[in-house]
C-alpha cells in the first residue's frame, strides 16, 4: 500500500517572506511617525476669539485687545508685540505674560502712551496686573497704524495679527 506525503518543503519559505513583509510595514510606519511628526509632542494651539481696536472711548487708553470667546490663554503661555506699523520693515518686539496674568473671556488688554521710559514705550494694563511694551521708534500717536500681534507660546500658534488705526 502507497501512503502519499505531503510535499511542505515551501512552507517555510512562504512564511518568511510573510514575516519579512510585515517587519517591513511596521518599520515603514514607525519612520514616518518620527519625520512627520505624528507623535503629538507639540501641545494644541487653542481657539480663543481675539480681537485688537482703537480705543476712543476714554483719554487714557489708546488700544484695546479683547478676548471675545473660546480658551483662555494661562499667564506665561502668551506674548504680545505692538509696534509702528509705519515704518518699513519693523520686527515685532514680543512681552511676554507673567504667570496670573490669565487672558479669559471678557478680558481686556488696555495700552496707553507712557509719559516715563523710553521712547516708544508704552503702558499695558490686564485686570489688575500691568506691563510695558516697545513700540518701535514712535510712542502711540493719533493717525498712526499697529501692528498687533499675539502668539500662544506652547503651540507656537498666531492667535492675533492685526493691524490698527489710533483715531
Amino acid at each position: 500500500m502507497r501512503i502519499f506525503r505531503k510535499n511542505e518543503e515551501a512552507v517555510s519559505p512562504v512564511i518568511g517572506v510573510i514575516l519579512m513583509v510585515a517587519i517591513t510595514v511596521i518599520l515603514a510606519a514607525v519612520i514616518a511617525a518620527f519625520v512627520f511628526g505624528l507623535g503629538g509632542s507639540q501641545q494644541a494651539a487653542p481657539t480663543a476669539s481675539i480681537v485688537a481696536s482703537n480705543n476712543p472711548d476714554t483719554q487714557a487708553y489708546d488700544l484695546k485687545i479683547q478676548h471675545k470667546g473660546g480658551d483662555m490663554l494661562k499667564g506665561g503661555d502668551w506674548k504680545l508685540s505692538v509696534v509702528n506699523a509705519s515704518g518699513s520693515g519693523t520686527s515685532p518686539n514680543f512681552v511676554t505674560s507673567t504667570a496670573g496674568s490669565d487672558l479669559a473671556v471678557g478680558a481686556q488688554i488696555s495700552i496707553s502712551n507712557t509719559t516715563t521710559g523710553c521712547p516708544g514705550s508704552m503702558n499695558c494694563t490686564l485686570g489688575n496686573s500691568s506691563f510695558s511694551i516697545n513700540a518701535g521708534n514712535n510712542p502711540i500717536a493719533t493717525g498712526q497704524k499697529y501692528d498687533i500681534k499675539l502668539v500662544h507660546i506652547p503651540s507656537n500658534a498666531m492667535l492675533l495679527d492685526q493691524v490698527v488705526e489710533v483715531r
